[in-house]
């Protein structure tokens, strides 16, 4: 009876489409799996859902409570939907600025559209000489003071429950018991290569678990931006230093599984540029209204089919829709 079916029923079972004109005849077929589908119009729904579930059996999320958590993207927009559908209020805390042309202007749209409260953070109202702080140090910082704000809301009043997406193995779970299952059924035989952007490290780590059990010996690349390295802030530890500073108990990032699992064979960095290009190009040539990390992550797969034998499948995602870029156009900036 579709009177009992909800919107968030419809969260998943994404189409994989393989690529058809933008892989430059390399002999090795390139597919994605469309998370821009997705109702909320992102791959995060799947993670939203996910975390907030498993918080509701452990008894973390409490009816009438409020969802908050830090965002750059697509988490704040698919937090709210799935927050607010399921009757919880949601708070996100964006940054109010980066060294960059990202402008979250859409972002924020659509979290308030679906009822989220989302509060700007300006580095400079939190630090002393905050521009004086420089590269991963700079970027580290920011994103601990944002997650400082989350941790004491729930520490301070018990209706709130942080969903910490960072360090939550609920995000890794998504995608090992969904997305990476969905995959082996759509390519139905041989996968011998998966690529994704780390972001948080969810997606990739996730559905690599789950391919790597029927494909051991298939290639994993993790896809990192020159302005969003966010890598290389729980690699050198330098998050892990300023969330000490603000007083933030010790955390795990799921980065830290990603990385201590030995899980990618190789990390690709993309250039903005040719991130923006391919994500036009998918626009155009291949029907597929994607951002920025979407183009990244075809850019890394080409690069990866480059080194493979013909015949080789390689599968990667497409991560969200373009319009909520728009406020960027047309200088769009490939943020994680």
């Amino acid at each position: 009876m579709t009177e009992k079916i909800s919107i968030l029923d419809h969260i998943g079972n994404t189409p994989l489409l393989k690529l058809n004109h933008v892989t430059d005849s390399l002999g090795v077929d390139i597919y994605v799996k469309c998370e821009f589908t997705n109702p909320g119009g992102s791959i995060k729904d799947r993670m939203a859902l996910c975390m907030i579930q498993e918080a509701e059996k452990r008894g973390d999320l409490k009816p009438g409570g409020t969802i908050v958590d830090q965002s750059t993207g697509n988490t704040g927009p698919a937090l709210s939907f799935v927050g607010n559908t399921m009757g919880y209020k949601v708070q996100i805390f964006l940054p109010a600025q980066l060294k960059s042309a990202y402008d979250s202007t859409d972002r924020v749209r659509i979290a308030r559209l679906y009822g989220a409260n989302v509060t700007p953070i300006d580095l400079n109202e939190f630090i002393d000489n905050a521009d004086e702080l420089q590269g991963i140090e700079r970027a580290a910082t920011f994103v601990a003071i944002r997650m400082k704000q989350a941790y004491d809301l729930q520490q301070n009043d018990s209706s709130y429950w942080w969903a910490n997406q960072l360090c939550n193995v609920d995000n890794t779970k998504a995608h090992r018991e969904f997305t990476g299952r969905e995959i082996l059924q759509q390519m139905d035989g041989q996968i011998d290569g998966w690529v994704a952007s780390v972001g948080t490290g969810g997606t990739l780590l996730g559905v690599a678990q789950t391919l790597k059990e029927r494909y051991p010996d298939m290639k994993v690349a993790g896809v990192v931006p020159t302005d969003d390295p966010r890598i290389e802030w729980v690699r050198s530890r330098a998050v892990h230093n300023a969330l000490e500073r603000f007083g933030v108990p010790k955390l795990r990032f799921v980065i830290e599984d990603l990385l201590e699992g030995k899980v990618m064979d190789d990390e690709i960095t993309i250039e903005n540029a040719d991130a923006k290009n391919m994500a036009d190009r998918l626009c155009r040539e291949e029907g597929l209204f994607c951002g920025m990390s979407s183009g990244a992550n075809v850019c890394a797969a080409i690069q990866m089919a480059r080194t493979m034998d013909k015949g080789s499948k390689i599968v990667t995602v497409v991560v969200d829709r373009r319009d909520r870029y728009f406020a960027e156009y047309p200088n769009e900036h490939y943020v994680v």
